[in-house]
């Protein structure tokens, strides 16, 4: 129990540095949830309901509130609700008052910066003009030689995808770099190793960037989340782990989002093992109070909740733009 423990959080470091999920500009339709899936959802938002805060927030208790309350915004904004109307009760601060007072404190990298310009495009509001900010201009101070906004790849899939999602244009030397971060096995390196969900994150935003579904670079990424995927049809962190290859919400719902964003079928054939595929170990981490578990009784079930809503209906990070 003590090393399941040990990787939930290891996890959980790597989704707040790398400040997962984000809104960006419409892609293609994602076809339409059963109605399983919206069944599901509508439960973990009412579950999301009794855990925000009187400010406003969203707070996971770890790492800044700003950073669960944007991917809480994304998850609601996934719903068609609206952020400014989110309260705990009358008179009480919105999610949107929220983040309007602490996204400046929260912003310090290129990674968060592109979380709030997301999350403000998200909410179908300026990031330009946004809390007395040109967030755009903040994003682009990040930039260190043309297009490379971040030495990580969670933060440079973050800036592209920040981009695309307030309209602008997207230098293609961004692209070129993310690319550059790609490792031979088809995945992309993070602070804990090749893990699955830094490799969804760096195949939307390369989609969102233009690349081809058919490229080589996602051809090879698709390939490696094959070699990562449990005989419950469901995502891993990554795979061999010392930390244990148990599936997770988080990884599975990102792999999800990826696959559906590459005009794969999570529920195909192709992605169907002898106990399921990744949407039935979504569906199944699923508690009867709504949330949606990490692991069954392990972790912070609010991050996995939050990013499970958007994988459960459909949805990827090209077309969470309001």
């Amino acid at each position: 129990m003590r090393r399941q423990r040990y990787f939930f959080w290891a996890i959980i470091a790597l989704l707040v540095v790398g400040v997962l999920r984000g809104a960006c500009a419409r892609g293609t339709p994602s076809r339409q949830p059963s109605p399983e899936q919206k069944a599901a959802a509508d439960r973990a938002l009412a579950w999301l309901r009794s855990q925000q805060k009187d400010n406003g927030s969203f707070d996971a208790g770890f790492g800044h509130p700003a950073g669960t309350s944007c991917d809480a915004l994304l998850a609601i904004v996934t719903v068609g609700g609206k952020p400014a109307e989110w309260s705990t009760a009358a008179g009480q601060d919105s999610l949107l008052d929220y983040l309007t007072a602490t996204a400046s404190e929260y912003a310090m990298d290129a990674a968060a910066t592109s979380k709030v310009i997301s999350a403000v495009a998200a909410a179908g509001l300026n990031p330009r003009v946004f809390a007395g900010r040109d967030w755009i201009a903040h994003l682009n101070s990040f930039e260190s030689t043309p297009g490379n906004y971040d030495p990580g790849t969670v933060g440079q899939a973050w800036a592209i995808l920040a981009l695309k999602a307030a309209g602008q244009k997207v230098p293609a030397e961004a692209a070129q770099v993310l690319k550059g971060y790609q490792l031979e096995t088809g995945a992309w390196a993070s602070a804990f190793g090749p893990d699955n969900d830094t490799v969804a994150y760096a195949v939307q935003a390369l989609l969102a960037a233009g690349e081809a579904k058919d490229s080589p670079a996602i051809e090879k990424a698709l390939a490696f989340f094959r070699t990562q995927q449990n005989e419950d049809g469901g995502f891993p962190a990554i795979k061999p782990s010392e930390w244990g290859t148990d599936t997770n919400a988080n990884s599975t719902a990102n792999v999800i989002m990826a696959l559906l964003a590459a005009g794969q079928d999570p529920t195909g054939q192709e992605w169907t093992q002898p106990g399921g595929n990744p949407l039935t170990a979504l569906l199944r981490l699923q508690a009867d109070d709504g949330r949606i578990e990490f692991q069954p009784g392990i972790g912070e079930p609010l991050l996995s909740t939050v990013q499970a809503i958007p994988a459960l209906l459909n949805r990827t990070l090209l077309d969470l733009r309001k």
